[in-house]
C-alpha cells in the first residue's frame, strides 16, 4: 500500500490510517493534514506518482527554547537556518508558506547565509509546525546554532566538493575524447569508430547530469511544483534538452552530438555555485568571529569542581573559572582573582582591562593573563555578546529597499527568458530555416547564459560585506536599511554634549553655601546618570565627600532640565536655570556656561559652572562633511553662550540653544521634509530625535534608551567612526549599483547574443558562471580599507 503523502510502498500492517488515508508515519499524515487545511490539495496534483521522502518528525521533537527570544512586543522570534536553499525562488517559496500562515507575523529569509528570521504569537502558532511547513515544501530548518554550523558548512562544502571532483575528472576525459573527434575531422576518422568515441562521451557524461547536476534537478522539481521558474530549471533544462537530443543523434547516427558541451556547463556552473559558496562564508568571516566565541567551552562550578558546560545551559548565579586564553560569554560579577582582560572585541580599546573582585565582567572580551572567578548575572540570550550578535543577525534578515525592487524584477525574469528560448527556436526553425539542431543549440545557449543569481546576489552579498565589514570597526548597524539611507544624507546634525564635546566637563566656576551638606549633595546627584552628574560625583569625591545611601522618594528626572526628589520632609531640586525657575526659585546669580543649581527646600544651596573640552575628531569629522558638502547643525539644551562658544571653536555656523527633547524632534522632522538626515546623540534628551531622523548614530556610552532608538551603534564612541560609517556607506551603495548595473547589461546583451545565434552553449555555461562571480567579488572589495 502507498502512503497518501509520499507515495511510497509501505506494509499495511505498519500504516496509520485515518479519516484523510493510510501513511507510512506520523510526519506524513501530520504534513497532509496541514495542505489539506490550508486548501493545498494541489501539491499532489503537482507531485503526480513522484516518491517523495518521509517526513522526519525528529527535527520537530528537539527542543529549541533556547534559541526563542521574546521581542519588545511580546512576540516569540527564533533565526532558522533552512537547508536545499539554490536561488531567489527558493526564498519567495519559503517566505510566502510562512507569511500566509495564522499567527506568524514576519518571515524574512536572507539569501546569503540560508538563514531565516520569524517572528510569530506562540498562541496561535508553535514552533514544531512552523517547521513542518518548511519541510512540507522539501526544505529542511533547523535553529540557527553557532556552535553547529561549522559542522553544517563543512558537510556542505565536502559534498560540493565529491560532485565537483566528479565533474572535473569526467569532463577532462571528454575533452581528449572530443580533441580525437574534432582531429578525425581532418583525418578522415571512419564512423564507427566516431560512434565509439560518441558512446564513450555519453559514458563520462551521465554521472556529471545526473551526480553533479542532481542538485539543480532538486531545485527545480521543488520550483515547479509551487508554479514556479528558477535559475535552475533554466540551466538543467537546457543540458537535459542537449544530453536527449545527442542521445537521439547518437542512436540515429547523426554527424553531432554535444556529450561534452552538456558536461562542461554542468560542470561550469557547478565550478560557479561552489565558488559562491566560498565567497559567501568569505563575506560573513566577522560573524564567524564572533560565533568563535561560541565555540569555547564554558566551564562551570558543580560543587566539587570546574566542568565545561553548555553555554545556553548556564544559569544565573552560577560560578564561571576564567583562564589565560579564555574567551567570556556571559555577563557576570568577578568574586575572586585578577586578570588582565582584551576587551577590543567589544568597544575597540586596545587599553587592557583590569578584572579583581567586585569588576563587572563583559561577554564579548577575552582573558590575556591571570585566574579569575566570576558569578554569571545574566543568562547567555542576555548578555552583551548575546545582543551584538542577535543586532547583527537581525540587520542581516533585514531586506534593503533597493533588493525589494530587484526581486520583483527577478520573480518574472526566468519566465521571461524562457518565452525568449522559445522564441529563439521558432525564429531559427521557422524564420531562418536552420534546423532543428542549430534551432535548439542557439535556444540552449539563450537559457543557460541568462543569469538571474547575478541580479540576486547584487544586493545581498554587499549589504552582507558591508555590516562585517562595519562591525570590524566597531559599528554595528542594525539596520541594512541605514546603509542605503546614510549614503543619501545631505544633512548632519549632532548633539553638543558628549558627542561634540567630551561628557566628561570640568568645572570651572562653583558657588557653595555654608548650609551645604557635600555628602547628601553627592548622594543625590548619584540619582542621575547624566554627564553633568558624573563630573560633579567627581569634584565632589576629591572634596573628600563621601556617598551615603540615602532612601530618596519620589525620585523623577526629567529630560533636558534636571532631577528632584524627596527625603523625609526635605525637597531636593537640581538642574539647569530654567528647571529652577520653572519650580518658582529665584536665581540673581548671572550663568554664562554649562551649569549645574542644587537647591534644598525651595532655597539655592550650590551654583557650578562647567567648561567644554572639544571632543578628540570633532573638527576632523566636521571638515570632512563640508568636503562632501553636508549642511551642518549643532543642537544642545545648553544655553546660548555655552553653545556659542563651542559653534565658534568647531567653525559651526548653524546651531540651536535651550532645546528641549521636543525641540530637537520639531527641527529634525521639519528638515526631514526636505532632505535627508542623520543625527548623532547620546543621551535620554536625545532619544525622540534619534527616532525621527532618517537615520541615526548612538555611541556606546551614551543611555540605554538612545541606543534602542538609533539605526546605529557605535561600539567605539569615537567621532572618527562617524566618518567611517558614511565612507562605509556610500562605498556600499556605489557597489550595488555597479552590481546591478552590470546585472542588467550583462543579461541584456548576453541573452541578445546567444539569442543571434552567436554563443554556443559552452561558452554561455562559463558567462554565466563568471557573471555571479564578478558580482560577489566586486561585493567584497567592501572589505577593503
Amino acid at each position: 500500500m502507498k502512503c497518501k503523502h509520499c507515495n511510497l510502498d509501505f506494509d499495511e500492517a505498519k500504516m496509520i490510517k485515518n479519516d484523510f488515508g493510510s501513511f507510512c508515519c506520523k510526519g506524513c499524515e501530520a504534513v497532509y493534514k496541514l495542505l489539506h487545511s490550508k486548501g493545498w490539495q494541489d501539491f499532489y496534483k503537482l507531485r503526480s506518482n513522484t516518491e517523495l521522502e518521509p517526513v522526519s518528525t525528529e527535527e520537530y521533537n528537539k527542543n529549541y527554547d533556547n534559541f526563542v527570544r521574546k521581542n519588545e512586543d511580546g512576540f516569540c522570534e527564533i533565526y532558522l537556518y533552512i537547508s536545499n536553499i539554490h536561488c531567489s525562488a527558493c526564498i519567495w517559496l519559503n517566505e510566502k508558506i510562512l507569511n500566509e500562515e495564522a499567527g506568524v507575523l514576519e518571515a524574512t529569509v536572507n539569501l546569503a547565509t540560508h538563514k531565516a528570521k520569524v517572528v510569530y504569537d506562540d498562541s496561535l502558532i508553535s514552533l514544531d509546525k512552523i517547521l513542518q511547513l518548511i519541510s512540507c515544501i522539501g526544505y529542511k530548518a533547523s535553529a540557527y546554532d553557532p556552535l553547529k554550523q561549522e559542522i553544517k558548512s563543512t558537510e556542505l562544502k565536502r559534498e560540493f566538493y565529491a560532485k565537483l571532483i566528479v565533474a572535473i575528472a569526467c569532463v577532462m576525459n571528454i575533452m581528449w575524447i572530443a580533441i580525437a573527434k574534432y582531429a578525425g575531422l581532418f583525418s578522415g576518422m571512419q564512423s564507427d569508430i566516431k560512434d565509439i568515441l560518441n558512446f564513450a562521451e555519453f559514458i563520462l557524461c551521465t554521472p556529471v547530469l545526473f551526480y553533479t547536476g542532481s542538485s539543480f534537478y532538486k531545485s527545480a522539481y521543488t520550483a515547479l511544483k509551487f508554479k514556479q521558474i528558477n535559475m535552475d530549471f533554466l540551466v538543467i533544462s537546457g543540458a537535459s534538452l542537449a544530453y536527449a537530443y545527442s542521445l537521439w543523434a547518437m542512436f540515429a547516427r547523426f554527424p553531432n552530438v554535444y556529450f561534452d558541451s552538456v558536461a562542461m556547463i554542468i560542470c561550469f556552473v557547478f565550478v560557479g555555485k561552489y565558488l559562491e559558496v566560498l565567497s559567501k562564508k568569505y563575506a560573513s568571516d566577522t560573524m564567524d568571529g564572533l560565533n568563535e566565541f561560541l565555540l569555547s567551552k564554558i566551564f562551570v562550578y558543580d560543587g566539587k569542581d570546574f566542568v565545561p558546560k553548555d553555554v545556553y545551559a548556564v544559569n544565573v548565579g552560577e560560578l564561571v573559572r576564567l583562564r589565560a586564553g579564555d574567551k567570556i560569554l556571559i555577563d557576570g560579577l568577578c568574586v575572586e582573582g585578577e586578570a588582565s582582560v582584551d576587551t577590543s572585541s567589544l568597544n575597540g580599546e586596545n587599553e587592557a582591562l583590569l578584572l579583581k573582585k567586585d569588576s563587572i565582567v563583559n561577554s564579548a572580551c577575552t582573558v590575556i593573563d591571570g585566574h579569575v572567578v566570576y558569578k554569571t548575572t545574566s543568562l547567555y540570550k542576555d548578555s552583551k555578546l548575546s545582543q551584538i550578535v542577535s543586532l547583527l543577525e537581525e540587520a542581516q534578515n533585514n531586506k534593503p529597499k533597493i533588493q525589494a525592487l530587484v526581486e520583483k524584477i527577478n520573480t518574472k525574469f526566468s519566465r521571461t527568458v524562457l518565452f525568449l528560448a522559445f522564441l529563439c527556436f521558432c525564429f531559427w526553425f521557422f524564420y531562418k530555416e536552420a534546423g532543428f539542431e542549430l534551432s535548439l543549440i542557439n535556444a540552449i545557449s539563450v537559457l543557460i547564459i541568462s543569469c538571474p543569481c547575478a541580479l540576486a546576489l547584487a544586493t545581498p552579498i554587499s549589504t552582507l560585506s558591508a555590516l562585517f565589514s562595519a562591525l570590524k570597526m566597531k559599528i554595528l548597524f542594525k539596520n541594512p536599511n541605514s546603509i542605503e539611507e546614510l549614503s543619501k544624507c545631505t544633512v548632519g546634525v549632532f548633539d553638543k554634549t558628549g558627542v561634540l564635546t567630551d561628557s566628561n566637563l570640568k568645572i570651572s566656576k562653583s558657588k557653595l553655601n555654608d548650609k551645604l551638606n557635600l555628602n547628601e549633595l553627592l548622594s543625590f546627584i548619584s540619582l542621575s546618570k547624566h554627564p553633568l552628574s558624573n563630573s560633579l560625583r567627581q569634584f565632589l569625591l576629591e572634596k573628600d565627600a563621601k556617598f551615603i545611601d540615602m532612601k530618596f522618594e519620589d525620585v523623577k528626572e526629567l529630560r533636558a532640565k534636571g532631577i528632584k526628589a524627596r527625603l523625609g520632609k526635605d525637597s531636593f531640586l537640581g538642574g539647569n536655570l530654567y528647571f529652577i525657575k520653572e519650580n518658582n526659585i529665584t536665581c540673581s546669580y548671572e550663568i554664562k556656561d554649562t551649569h549645574f543649581i542644587f537647591a534644598k527646600n525651595g532655597e539655592i544651596l550650590a551654583i557650578f559652572e562647567f567648561q567644554s573640552s572639544i571632543k578628540e575628531g570633532a573638527k576632523r569629522l566636521l571638515s570632512y562633511l563640508k568636503s562632501l558638502n553636508i549642511k551642518i547643525l549643532m543642537l544642545t539644551g545648553d544655553n546660548e553662550k555655552a553653545a556659542a562658544k563651542i559653534a565658534k571653536e568647531l567653525d559651526i555656523r548653524e546651531f540651536k540653544a535651550n532645546c528641549l527633547p521636543q525641540d530637537k524632534m520639531n527641527v529634525i522632522k521639519e528638515l526631514n521634509q526636505k532632505e535627508k538626515v542623520f543625527f548623532v546623540g547620546d543621551g535620554i534628551n536625545d532619544a525622540l530625535a534619534l527616532k525621527v531622523a532618517t537615520v541615526s548614530f548612538s555611541l556606546k556610552n551614551g543611555s540605554d534608551i538612545a541606543m534602542e532608538n538609533s539605526d546605529v551603534l557605535l561600539l567605539k564612541s569615537d567621532l572618527k567612526s562617524v566618518e567611517n560609517s558614511l565612507k562605509l556607506a556610500k562605498k556600499t551603495y556605489k557597489i550595488i549599483k555597479q552590481n546591478l548595473t552590470f546585472s542588467l547589461c550583462y543579461n541584456a546583451l548576453s541573452i541578445t547574443l546567444a539569442f543571434l545565434g552567436l554563443i554556443n552553449p559552452l561558452i554561455a555555461a562559463a558567462s554565466m558562471s563568471f557573471s555571479s562571480l564578478v558580482v560577489i567579488l566586486n561585493s567584497l572589495r567592501i572589505k577593503n580599507k
